[in-house]
């Protein structure tokens, strides 16, 4: 055997191995594709699904909802900070405007409250939909995150390296 019979069959395997490499590069791709294509689907539906559940427990009880709505809007306004333009801006009328608010917002909690009590809704049926609604709304979240994620690595073809 020749050095030139040699390298050509290296050669050969060498392509040979490459061909089979990028081969199974390009079905690991069409798999991973399929499967984040499936994990996208069941995001979806699993979006879709929360969306009515949430919709319905607003239509069963919307005022459970608006209380839960009002909490996490509470919530979200105490940890935005005050800015110096505000301060510069409102002087001391930014104090008038929290007791007039903070007045607002305990007749609004008293009305809350008459009416839930009308109701027949109690504190705690108020909290365990609040908290229903924010799992929804944190599981839709993951399940978009993980949905997002997947996509976004199931984009890059291994076989596009040979």
């Amino acid at each position: 055997m020749t050095i030139k019979d040699s390298a050509d069959r290296a050669g050969t395997y060498a392509k040979d191995k490459a061909s089979a490499a990028k081969a199974a590069a390009g079905d690991a791709y069409s798999t991973a594709k399929d499967r984040a294509s499936d994990a996208l689907g069941t995001a979806r539906d699993t979006a879709a699904e929360a969306r009515r559940r949430t919709a319905d427990g607003i239509d069963e009880s919307p005022i459970a909802a608006l209380i839960g709505g009002l909490a996490i809007g509470a919530i979200a306004a105490a940890f935005l900070p005050r800015t110096r333009k505000e301060d510069e801006l409102l002087g001391n009328l930014g104090g008038k405007i929290n007791d007039t608010a903070r007045n607002a917002a305990q007749a609004a909690k008293e009305a809350g409250r008459d009416k839930l009590e009308e109701l027949g809704v109690n504190k705690d049926t108020a909290i365990d939909k609040a908290k229903e609604l924010a799992q929804t709304a944190a599981g839709v979240a993951r399940e978009s995150a993980s949905a997002a994620a997947s996509s976004v690595t199931s984009n890059r073809n291994p076989a596009d390296a040979y």
